[in-house]
Order: structure tokens, then C-alpha cells, then sequence
């Protein structure tokens, strides 16, 4: 689908989307062309639906069609990420062999409050988009699966927001990307030593004793414990911080 620009739905186009997901509505009943249920938002430009390897590549895309527009004006309109949900929803979330959709908890395809980190950071289509606009390719790590599947580092790593800053996600794309192959490494998932979840747990400990957002990913790096040596040696040959 091609769009002359990003829209917004309005109350009454969000409240027939949650219907549409929810089953009392035929999605075709949603009229993106009326007024009343979505409005083109001033200032963004061209946007087209693609089948998106991962979402990465949908935030990226998202982020190309805001034109003018500042994209922390959009983060708390509700109405733009109910739409990219709706407009988006054969990639993001696809019809299942049975035809439904598979669309999981509620939070993840309609807006919750922006204030509500906990419900937010579960949304498909707003969460990437907040991570690729706020932290650059020091977010790829949380962005290389497909846009249907957050997966396991992203739920990890984004759980609480003391984790949102740019070294502390500089320093996991190091620990866990391969460089240059898009693939996390063996292990970063998991419960095991030194893997994402180990990471998420290790950081709170730092906390009390350190002001983690005052450290460099260096800093930050060296004092991870042993467990996470056998990362820190690969990350040490790979592109700089």
C-alpha cells in the first residue's frame, strides 16, 4: 500500500480499529479515505507499505516519511501508531493459517498511554521506531528480527527504562551483534552466563554502586564481571564503540 504521507486516526478510526483486531468489525469496513476516521499529518511525505525483513527496515521507512515533523510530537499521538498498526498489519501482524491474525497481547498493536513505559514498550510498531530515532545503528541489535517477533533481547533489554541510553545499548550491540552479518552471537539469548537476560540483571547491580548513564560504553564495558568475558573478547574484535 502507498500513501501520499503518514496519517493519524481519529478517535472515532482508532476506537473501529480496536474493534476491527478485536473481531467485531470487518477490517474492510474501515475507511481510510474518510475524514472523520484518519487525516494525513502535515508535513510527512511519501510512505509505502513493504514487505520488511525486519524492523529495522520498518523503522527506517517510518522515519523517512516524517518530513518536517519532529517524530517526539508523534510518539504520544496515539492515532499514528493505531493506523502504521492498522496499515501495516499484513507484516506486522500477519494472518495465521486459521485467518486470524496473530496478534498477541493487546498492547503490542493498539497505542497504549505514551506515560505507561511497561504497556509502550511492548507496541510492534511505536517501540522500534522510538529506538531507531533515539539511539541509530546502536539499536540494531534489538531491531534485526522481523517485525511480527520482537524477540528476546529487545524484551530483555527495553524492559525498564533505566535501560534506555545509548551506552548501556552500545555496549549489548557489542556484546551480541555479529558485526556486518545482522545475526545475534550463540548464547545472547537465554538464561545462560553472560547472555542478554545475565546483562539486564547485572546492570541494576552496577547501578548501586555506579552512575551508569555518566560512563562511557568503555567504561561501562570493563566492568561487566567474568561470565561476560567470553562476549567482551569477541566485542573487542569488532567495530569501535
Amino acid at each position: 500500500m502507498k500513501f501520499t504521507g503518514l496519517y493519524e486516526f481519529t478517535e472515532a478510526g482508532l476506537e473501529a480499529f480496536r474493534q476491527a483486531f478485536d473481531g467485531e468489525l470487518e477490517e474492510e469496513a474501515i475507511d481510510l479515505t474518510n475524514d472523520a476516521i484518519a487525516r494525513k499529518i502535515t508535513g510527512t511525505t511519501a510512505f509505502t507499505v513493504s514487505d520488511w525483513a525486519s524492523a529495522d527496515e520498518m523503522a527506517t521507512a517510518i522515519l523517512g516519511s516524517i518530513g518536517s515533523v519532529n517524530i517526539k510530537a508523534l510518539l504520544g499521538r496515539k492515532g499514528v501508531w493505531g493506523w502504521l498498526s492498522f496499515v501495516c498489519r499484513d507484516v506486522v501482524y500477519p494472518e495465521q493459517k486459521n485467518g486470524h491474525r496473530k496478534l498477541g497481547e493487546v498492547w503490542r498493536w493498539f497505542p497504549s498511554e505514551p506515560e505507561d513505559y511497561q504497556k509502550g514498550q511492548r507496541h510492534l510498531i511505536r517501540m522500534p521506531v522510538l529506538l531507531k530515532s533515539s539511539f541509530g545503528d546502536a539499536a540494531e541489535h534489538l531491531l534485526i528480527g522481523s517485525p511480527s517477533v520482537p524477540g528476546e533481547l529487545r524484551e530483555q533489554l527495553t524492559s525498564q527504562q533505566d535501560m534506555f541510553h545509548e551506552s548501556f545499548q552500545r555496549v549489548a550491540r557489542l556484546l551480541y551483534l555479529e558485526p556486518g552479518k545482522m545475526k545475534l552471537r550463540r548464547g545472547a539469548g537465554g538464561k545462560g552466563a553472560g547472555s542478554s537476560r545475565r546483562l539486564a540483571q547485572v546492570r541494576k547491580q552496577l547501578d548501586v554502586t555506579w552512575d551508569l548513564f555518566a560512563l562511557s560504553p568503555d567504561q561501562l564495558l570493563e566492568k561487566l564481571p567474568k561470565e561476560f568475558d567470553r562476549f567482551r573478547l569477541k566485542a573487542s574484535e569488532s567495530a569501535p564503540l
